[in-house]
């Protein structure tokens, strides 16, 4: 299918979106696994990875030379993309709810965290055993249409990207010797 993305989200991740329900509804499968990897907060410009009307924390750092900015202007620009990042979610999940005869599951994870100048640290990259926790604490969201799989009741549970792999393929009833229960957020 053709994708004819149409408005100012076409030069940003929002082009991601574009047709979403209707490449899933074409799907012959009784499965859809759709992955959308962003760059929305991925550096060095972050404020080049919004459309201006999310520029809600002002002043921006504008260079790729991140320590030319001042500490103010970096995590500006970064939360605003953090602000699209938000708006990008919810637009996933309104699509989602259309589609009603589906058992629908968004998970969203981070594939890394930023440094944003602590200990006059930048971007991300270091090995585990020297990376700040900005760069590995991500976040992990889950969001359940009303006929989907439940989560497993744990609240206080910390959850990495390794949980990714062992719930999808539950999700979507896979069989595998390397599934591992323990590392299934669902029931």
């Amino acid at each position: 299918m053709k994708v004819a993305c149409k408005g100012e989200d076409c030069n940003y991740d929002g082009v991601l979106l574009t047709n979403l329900e209707k490449e899933i509804l074409a799907c012959k499968e009784n499965k859809v696994l759709v992955v959308l990897h962003t760059s929305t907060s991925h550096g060095p410009l972050y404020s080049q990875k919004y459309p201006p009307k999310f520029g809600t924390f002002q002043p921006v750092c504008n260079s790729v030379e991140l320590g030319n900015c001042s500490q103010e202007e970096l995590v500006n620009a970064y939360n605003n993309s953090i602000v699209y990042t938000d708006f990008l979610l919810h637009q996933i999940i309104e699509e989602l709810k259309k589609l009603k005869d589906y058992k629908s599951t968004m998970i969203f994870v981070s594939d890394h965290g930023e440094s944003l100048g602590e200990n006059n640290l930048y971007m991300h990259g270091l090995p585990i055993s020297m990376a700040p926790k900005e760069q590995y604490e991500i976040p992990f969201i889950v969001w359940l249409s009303g006929n989907a799989e439940r989560l497993k009741p744990k609240p206080d549970e910390v959850l990495s990207q390794y949980h990714v792999f062992h719930s999808v393929l539950h999700f979507l009833g896979f069989k595998s010797p390397v599934y591992d229960k323990a590392l299934d957020i669902f029931q």
